[in-house]
C-alpha cells in the first residue's frame, strides 16, 4: 500500500511540473528581442503587463519598481556591469537609452546612481 501512495505522489509532482511550467519555456510565448531599459520606479505598483506578448508591436514588458509597463526595448545586447562601490565619474545623467550611446556601449547606472554610457558584459 505505501508503494501506491508513493506512485500517486510522484504522478502528482510530475503533473504539477507540467501544469506550472511557464509557457515561455516551451516556446509558445517567445520573449521579444531586445533588452528592457532601466526604468524609473512607478509608485502605484500597477502591472500593465505580465509577458512581452501583452505589449503591442515590438514593446517589451519591463519592470518599473514594483510595477511593470510596456516599454520600447533597448536594441543593444549585453548586460550592464554591476556597480558594487562608488566609481569616479560624472554624477549626472548622460543617457536614458542604449541608442544614445555610441558603438556597443549601453546606458547603465554609474556609481552615483545616475545613467552613463558603459561597456557591457557579454
Amino acid at each position: 500500500m505505501p508503494a501506491c501512495r508513493l506512485c500517486l505522489l510522484a504522478t502528482g509532482l510530475l503533473l504539477g511540473l507540467l501544469l506550472f511550467t511557464p509557457l515561455s519555456a516551451t516556446g509558445t510565448r517567445a520573449e521579444k528581442p531586445g533588452v528592457c531599459p532601466q526604468l524609473e520606479p512607478i509608485t502605484d505598483c500597477v502591472k500593465a503587463c505580465i509577458l512581452d506578448n501583452d505589449c503591442q508591436d515590438n514593446y517589451k514588458c519591463c519592470q518599473a519598481g514594483c510595477g511593470s509597463v510596456c516599454s520600447k526595448p533597448n536594441e543593444k545586447q549585453g548586460t550592464c556591469p554591476s556597480v558594487d562601490f562608488p566609481k569616479l565619474g560624472l554624477c549626472e545623467d548622460q543617457c536614458q537609452m542604449d541608442s544614445q550611446c555610441s558603438g556597443n556601449m549601453k546606458c547603465c547606472r554609474n556609481g552615483c546612481g545616475k545613467m552613463g554610457c558603459t561597456t557591457p558584459k557579454f
